[in-house]
């Protein structure tokens, strides 16, 4: 039964709705009607189509005349098209962080590691992590938007966190892993001692390592298209364009 929600405002439930779209919750290419969510969010149609053409503006969701609000498509192509795109901008935040980061930058980036590392062992343990993929996507966020945060040109940050949301977007569409490996800690691991270390092309690696990781899967998925997806089971292969 939905729960019905007073007194959300637009903002709410744009950062609300923004972090079901990239934790998995909807299947790619699905149909979203903003009445269906009125009763949830205690809002008009008017209001959340509002904000469903806010998030339109930020490609995590698309919208067609007649045709309403949809999940975007996943591809093995989009995949890599937001990868090459996140790790671009990342990598070039992360170096001009690393030039203006001070000791307190460097106290936030340990300790957001820390709070991701704690939930990723942890995953790392679980039989089904899928509960809680939502809380791992945004301490993820966290760790990479703090990593970014020294940044001086707030133009790419906000564009790296559009390529964060869209990348995680085609990761949980598509692998069954929703993008958590056991190889995932170390990994987050490399990209601090880098940082830390303010080594810009260390980091590079690093976080190219990080993003790329997933590519065996990839290769797994185009052999066997009938392999189950990542995060909704009623996700059909049909819905990936394969290459």
């Amino acid at each position: 039964m939905t729960t019905r929600r007073i007194g959300v405002s637009p903002q709410a439930m744009y950062q609300s709705f923004k972090g079901r779209l990239i934790s998995g919750e909807f299947a790619a290419g699905e149909r979203l009607r903003p009445d269906r969510f009125r009763d949830e969010y205690g809002m008009g149609a008017t209001a959340i189509r509002e904000v469903f053409l806010r998030l339109t503006g930020e490609q995590l969701l698309t919208t067609e005349e007649q045709r309403g609000f949809h999940m975007p498509e996943a591809s093995f192509e989009k995949l890599e098209e937001t990868l090459a795109y996140r790790l671009l901008l990342e990598a070039e935040g992360a170096r001009l962080a690393f030039l203006h980061g001070d000791l307190e930058w460097e106290a936030r980036l340990y300790a957001a590691h820390h709070k991701l590392a704690h939930i990723e062992h942890r995953m790392n343990e679980m039989a089904e992590i899928k509960p809680v993929i939502p809380v791992w996507t945004r301490i993820d966020w966290e760790f990479h938007e703090v990593l970014m945060s020294a940044c001086p040109s707030t133009t790419l940050r906000e564009a790296h966190r559009n390529s964060f949301e869209r990348y995680r977007q085609q990761v949980v569409a598509i692998l069954p892993t929703y993008g958590f490996r056991p190889e995932t800690i170390p990994q987050h691991a490399a990209i601090l001692k880098a940082a830390t270390e303010r080594d810009a092309e260390a980091c590079r690696r690093a976080i190219e390592a990080h993003l790329t990781s997933h590519r065996d899967l990839i290769v797994e998925r185009k052999t066997d298209p009938r392999e189950g997806s990542g995060a909704n089971e009623t996700r059909r292969a049909a819905n990936i364009e394969t290459p």
